[in-house]
């Protein structure tokens, strides 16, 4: 009997796990988030080339984690030795003057100045990337892709704003706003992967997990 391989989701985001669940099924999804809450940030980077390499550096630090925390609990052992470790990790870059700058999670405490300085300056009436890295793993088995997704926001009047930050959705999202939920009504247009700003590119992900996990059968 052949047994489906268990895939491990090293994230805490709620949204990557019910997508990686639609493909998968409850059943063969395990969340295992990264027990180190630290990442490097992006303070300081500026060119396409510097975010896209620490965006990986984020990535291949959560799968490392998990990785650790599998091999401790021993869920690499019995029929479980195929698992698929997934990793994943999402940011909002904007041009700017000088290059581009990097939207992450609002903090707590300040969210509602911050989330109004980016939806004003940074993201009314204008594009921005949103980046996607995902690493997937299985055995000796490692890939990784990075997908980038163009979205366009409508010109937000100043009542607009003050609407969305008051659904308080922004609070621990990137760039301070969800596409899935009521930032759908600010969005003029999405060129490329909608689940990729949601937080994990669908397709991609799943082809992703059948090339490691077919990679890794033929080293066996």
């Amino acid at each position: 009997m052949i047994v489906s391989p268990l895939i491990v989701l090293g994230s805490q985001s709620p949204r990557r796990l019910s997508l990686l669940q639609s493909l998968y099924g409850p059943d063969r999804v395990l969340s295992m988030p990264p027990r180190n809450p630290d990442e490097p940030g992006f303070a300081g980077l500026s060119t396409d080339e510097q975010i896209n390499q620490r965006l990986r550096q984020i990535v291949r630090l959560k799968y490392a984690d998990v990785k650790a925390q599998l091999d401790e609990d021993g869920l690499q052992s019995g029929h479980h030795e195929t698992a698929v470790v997934v990793a994943a990790d999402t940011t909002i870059v904007v041009p700017s003057d000088h290059g581009r700058i990097v939207l992450g999670q609002p903090h707590p405490e300040s969210w509602q100045s911050e989330v109004r300085d980016w939806l004003q300056n940074h993201l009314s009436g204008r594009s921005h990337d949103v980046r996607t890295c995902v690493l997937a793993a299985c055995g000796r088995e490692i890939q990784e892709i990075l997908i980038s997704t163009e979205v366009t926001f409508r010109p937000l009047a100043p009542e607009v704003i003050d609407w969305y930050l008051s659904t308080e959705e922004s609070l621990g999202k990137a760039g301070g706003y969800a596409v899935q939920g009521h930032a759908a009504a600010l969005v003029q247009s999405i060129s490329g992967s909608l689940t990729s700003v949601i937080g994990l590119p669908l397709l991609e992900t799943r082809s992703l997990i059948n090339s490691v996990l077919d990679a890794e059968t033929r080293h066996r």
